[in-house]
């Protein structure tokens, strides 16, 4: 029988639309006047209201051989016992093979645990109705009540040294909830014996490799320093310019080869006030314009997302922005119900690393921690820099390294660009006796697809048939997890945290 790869949507929440996107599958919202066996193969489901029609619709669907995945604090479909709590992370404890890859999810809110799972705590689970195999997954969530883009704090990261560095950034580890939501999807797909389908992340099958250069207070030669650095190992990176300090040489800029420049406002500032921060947006790009350069990005002062750049921006028409706190360490992705596309980093600088007292071969050997980890699970990894901390040098391992790896070099911009063509590929897929018919509007990018847990392909997005049976090109090297102690020192050391937010209040430049 003929299936259509599609998941069917049940009337999603924003925050669940922005996270298929960033995934990539084919999706659309359910129509309850088709067959949904024929036309769906997994169906999402947050727990609105349905009539008992459409409940039986539902049934019927997971009677003949369907999946769904139901996403709620209180499930409707899935039949166990549910206790509910509110915890800042969940940890994962379980040795599921499809989840290995995850070692816990910051969520800053309120879950639901099945009683019967041990898969981070229970937040996680599968189940049998009326089949042989598991047609049913549980996420414990409430999509609708996570923290939002300008939800914040302060947190640890895991490093392989005793002393955790830390940043303000988004309340969610939007990374985590994204593989828990795609494992979960590809889970469902696999007990059906049907390929899992997405979009790549990457223009070309290596990862991609980014990195930025905040230009805060830095001077000329400590600039040309950079710079130098990058040209001779052939990086093109992101200059996001603090335009009153280079104010009187921002030609200069003009002379950086395969550069990107982009604005980080005229003053390096913080406010939430509508009026400021359009003023010091408004007179970063007259100069730059005035200077020849046209920046197509942006990111603000320290990384903090507000109503009141949310509100500034949409008089701008940047690409993209990058800001810590509308999420980290994961791909890029539009802010829920705006049109706001972030290109997320990790957070976590050399200057961060030396106030925690990090020489420069420990500062070396956390990045190609962060490094290794992403590459090897196939993410893109952005990294950042400002030009006057310390470190630089270790840098030039980290590029050797990127280059050796062949991995997919571009600037912010570019990327920015290649995920907004992403965005408006549309594709369709169908499987019908072990054959796989594919309709795309665009040729020209690739698309993962894979039968097993661990291995993939990636195909050119065009339209084709394809009869392989196995997709094996490419495999995950999982990274070890970190054990639960070494976790949960992610939130030890409460008041040092405190302390270092005060600091960093009071040290905050205002506009």
């Amino acid at each position: 029988m003929n299936r259509n790869l599609c998941t069917g949507l049940i009337s999603p929440s924003s925050f669940l639309l922005s996270l298929l996107d960033s995934i990539g599958i084919w999706y659309e919202e359910i129509d309850f006047e088709k067959d949904l066996f024929s036309n769906y193969s997994t169906l999402i489901y947050e727990g609105s209201k349905l009539t008992s029609d459409k409940k039986h619709q539902i049934f019927d669907f997971l009677s003949s051989g369907g999946c769904l995945l139901e996403i709620s604090l209180d499930p409707s479909f899935f039949k166990t016992q549910i206790s509910k709590s509110f915890s800042k992370t969940v940890f994962n404890s379980s040795s599921q093979t499809e989840f290995d890859r995850i070692s816990y999810l910051d969520i800053y809110s309120e879950w639901a645990s099945s009683d019967e799972s041990d898969l981070f705590s229970g937040l996680i689970d599968f189940q049998k109705h009326k089949s042989d195999s598991i047609n049913i997954g549980f996420i414990g969530l409430d999509l609708s009540s996570l923290p939002v883009a300008s939800d914040y704090t302060r947190k640890q990261f895991i490093s392989p040294f005793k002393v955790l560095p830390d940043e303000i950034v988004n309340k969610v580890s939007r990374d985590s909830l994204n593989d828990i939501l795609e494992l979960s999807l590809q889970k469902l797909f696999l007990q059906q014996k049907l390929p899992f389908i997405k979009k790549w992340n990457s223009p070309e099958p290596n990862p991609v490799f980014g990195f930025r250069i905040d230009s805060d207070f830095g001077s000329k030669e400590s600039l040309t320093q950079i710079y130098r650095l990058l040209n001779s190992c052939h990086i093109q990176a992101t200059w996001f310019l603090h335009v009153q300090e280079h104010e009187e040489y921002l030609s200069f800029f003009k002379s950086f080869n395969n550069q990107e420049i982009a604005l980080h406002g005229y003053k390096h500032g913080y406010s939430s006030s509508a009026s400021k921060i359009r003023q010091n947006i408004e007179t970063g790009l007259n100069i730059m314009k005035q200077e020849g350069l046209k920046p197509n990005g942006f990111c603000t002062p320290y990384g903090i997302w507000n109503s009141g750049l949310e509100k500034v921006l949409s008089d701008y028409d940047f690409n993209y922005t990058s800001e810590f706190t509308t999420g980290y360490d994961c791909t890029p992705f539009f802010i829920p119900e705006s049109e706001y596309l972030q290109i997320a980093v990790h957070p976590v600088c050399t200057g961060s690393l030396s106030r925690k007292g990090y020489s420069e071969d420990q500062m070396e050997a956390y990045f190609f921690d962060i490094y290794e980890q992403r590459k090897n699970l196939f993410k893109p990894i952005f990294l950042y820099h400002h030009p006057m901390q310390k470190g630089l040098n270790l840098f030039q391992e980290v590029f050797e390294r990127a280059n050796s790896d062949n991995l997919t070099n571009i600037t912010f911009d570019e990327y920015a660009n290649f995920w907004r063509e992403r965005n408006n590929l549309e594709f369709s897929a169908s499987f019908n006796e072990g054959e796989i018919q594919i309709e795309s509007n665009n040729p020209n990018q690739y698309l993962y697809i894979t039968t097993s847990a661990n291995k993939f392909d990636l195909i050119p997005s065009k339209t084709q048939r394809i009869s392989k049976t196995s997709y094996s090109s490419f495999k995950y090297a999982y990274p070890s997890l970190p054990s639960f102690v070494e976790s949960d020192k992610l939130h030890n050391n409460p008041l040092n945290l405190i302390k270092t937010n005060f600091l960093d209040w009071k040290n905050r430049q205002r506009l």
